[in-house]
């Protein structure tokens, strides 16, 4: 009279080479499936199968993994062991359900990918361990985040066109008041410019959109000439003072310059009031613009340039993010610190001069 075999090992015992299985169910089902990998886990989650799908996938062969862990499979994004990836108590009492994580996967070679893992416990008239099927989804969350990253683009944009539209409308209904009023045709002339201005905006709007950030042909730009031009923009701060310290010419697109300029000029009047003093000078390899206004609040000069930040009740938000939209366009950098007065104060690095 002989022992029965132990019924768990004939459950989750197979040969490591499923090739190698007198059953051809087992052996269609571990070896016939391209895109996955099938192995098996006993109760504890060791892992006690590991056929040859599974070696293409993770680059382990069974010696490797065989009486270990299934933790060992997972990693963080930068490739090290993560043993978090499962609830530490998820083995600890059988599952009835299966269950599916997400995680990043490491291969032998210490590369990692993004997939699923779907353990589905196994019975033979009693709980056995599991079958686990494991997937590369790297293409799916690639393309997942290709599209949160165009849906965020989606609404930056919008939310960019809306804002840097209003300004140019406040100059345009500013003027017809002044004309209603006075009759002075030069009001007429300035709602031309403006509405030349907008068409311009425009289409620098949407030419990033199509194509990107980067400013992919620039010219030789008078800074002072922008920079008049932008000031004018801002039409009825009356009491605004601007002082401008000339900027040598610089390489860019001088209506993208302009926009980065008006932004910078009306946050300065929004938090400054009216009677601004806003300067503009130069530095050794690129600008400033600063003003007399309340200043940057502390610890948050980093995060005044996020997109929808603002500090002031009724604001947008937008402005100094277009600002940083534009710099970076250019290859340039921008950080905010504070002014001698006390005020805000930008300054733009990294500017090649011309002459």
């Amino acid at each position: 009279m002989t022992d029965d075999p132990d019924p768990a090992t004939n459950a989750l015992d197979p040969p490591t080479n499923a090739s190698e299985s007198g059953d051809p169910v087992a052996r269609r089902l571990l070896e016939g499936v391209s895109t996955h990998a099938i192995f098996m886990l006993n109760a504890d989650g060791n892992i006690v199968a590991w056929p040859a799908p599974a070696t293409a996938l993770y680059g382990h062969d069974a010696t490797a993994v065989l009486d270990r862990h299934v933790r060992m499979l997972f990693a963080d994004d930068e490739g090290e062991a993560d043993s978090d990836s499962l609830p530490g108590d998820f083995f600890a009492e059988p599952r009835e359900e299966s269950v599916e994580f997400e995680h990043w996967h490491r291969r032998a070679d210490g590369s990692v990918f993004w997939g699923t893992l779907t353990l589905s416990p196994l019975r033979n008239g009693e709980f056995r361990g599991y079958a686990a099927i494991s997937r590369d989804t790297t293409t799916a969350k690639e393309y997942e985040r290709m599209l949160e990253r165009q849906n965020d683009r989606l609404k930056e944009f919008t939310d960019i066109l809306a804002h840097d539209l209003r300004n140019p409308l406040n100059v345009i209904e500013g003027s017809l008041t002044l004309y209603e009023e006075a009759g002075d045709e030069e009001h007429l002339e300035r709602i031309g410019e403006t509405t030349d201005r907008m068409a311009r905006l425009v289409d620098d709007l949407l030419r990033v959109a199509r194509q990107g950030n980067v400013v992919s042909d620039p010219e030789p730009t008078d800074v002072g000439e922008v920079v008049e031009a932008a000031w004018r923009s801002l039409g009825g701060k009356s009491g605004a003072a601007l002082t401008y310290e000339p900027v040598p010419s610089v390489s860019s697109d001088p209506d993208r310059l302009r926009e980065l300029f008006e932004n910078l000029f009306q946050n300065a009047t929004d938090h400054g009031g009216d009677d601004a003093a806003v300067r503009v000078g130069p530095l050794d390899t690129g600008l400033f613009v600063e003003d007399d206004g309340p200043g940057i609040a502390d610890g948050c000069e980093e995060e005044v340039f996020d997109h929808g930040f603002t500090t002031r009740d009724g604001g947008h938000g937008y402005g100094l993010s277009v600002v940083r939209t534009i710099v970076n366009a250019h290859g340039w950098d921008v950080v905010a610190t504070e002014a001698e007065s006390g005020g805000a104060r930008f300054e733009i690095t990294g500017i090649d001069f011309l002459g």
